[in-house]
């Protein structure tokens, strides 16, 4: 999970006077994230997903700037927690737990973090990983944004990804990724909007190829901006686990 997110794509046509420059939308869209990211403080979900025949049930919570905490409960039981300081693995089947050295430089660190929670955090509560530099953007328009900005990134040889963001709120609507020649939507299908924190958060979302549905995400029993008290994130290692190596 880190910071993927510059240069408007020009269609053949005149340039209108008004349009903003590339750095300029860039910038609007960072921005927009940046100020998400101060009004979304919290969050607590209940998530069910689903891909081809699997079926995997979990909970997850959140509290700025980034103690995290997973709990797969189906398929298999496993648990992701960091407190800030520490983070730990408990696999229940083998009743151990893992205390994950995070001995690299802070940048490397926030990185890694963020990679280990991403698979657990639906799109949409986190801001995409952007880069600082090669992002395109664009103006589009959707059938729930009629001002949105596609944001385009090329992690690697052959691949595109692109954000599409609600402004001026920041709010994920939409996940393309290109790769090898196939192309995989992830798109918002039903959302939950707070008229207060001026944020919406997917309730549902379903990745497509072509008409092909690949798998679906949906979360429940929303919680924005809970106060989570340090011990959300610090479980408990029950008696005669062993620690793995």
């Amino acid at each position: 999970m880190e910071k993927l997110l510059f240069v408007v794509l020009l269609c053949g046509c005149p340039k209108s006077s008004d349009a903003p420059p590339p750095q300029s939308l860039v910038g609007e869209a960072k921005r927009a994230l940046a100020e998400r990211e101060k009004r979304l403080t919290s969050f607590t979900l209940v998530v069910d997903s689903t891909e081809g025949e699997a079926r995997a049930h979990h909970e997850v919570s959140f509290r700025s700037p980034n103690k995290s905490r997973a709990h797969l409960t189906s398929p298999v039981e496993f648990e992701l927690a960091f407190d800030g300081t520490s983070l730990v693995r408990l696999t229940h089947a083998q009743k151990k737990y893992e205390v994950v050295s995070l001995d690299m430089p802070p940048a490397d660190r926030a990185y890694f973090l963020a990679a280990q929670f991403m698979p657990f955090v639906p799109e949409g509560f986190r801001s995409p990983l952007l880069p600082q530099a090669g992002v395109e953007a664009k103006r589009v328009s959707r059938p729930n944004a009629t001002d949105a900005v596609e944001l385009t990134v090329k992690p690697g040889p052959g691949v595109t990804v692109s954000y599409v963001l609600r402004l001026p709120a920041g709010d994920f609507l939409e996940k393309r990724t290109v790769a090898d020649g196939q192309v995989r939507v992830l798109r918002v299908e039903k959302e939950q909007c707070d008229e207060k924190l001026k944020v919406c958060v997917p309730l549902e979302l379903v990745e497509r190829q072509g008409e092909v549905t690949l798998g679906t995400t949906g979360v429940s029993a929303v919680v924005l901006n809970a106060e989570l008290p340090q011990d959300t994130f610090s479980p408990r290692v029950p008696e005669g686990w062993t620690r793995a190596k």
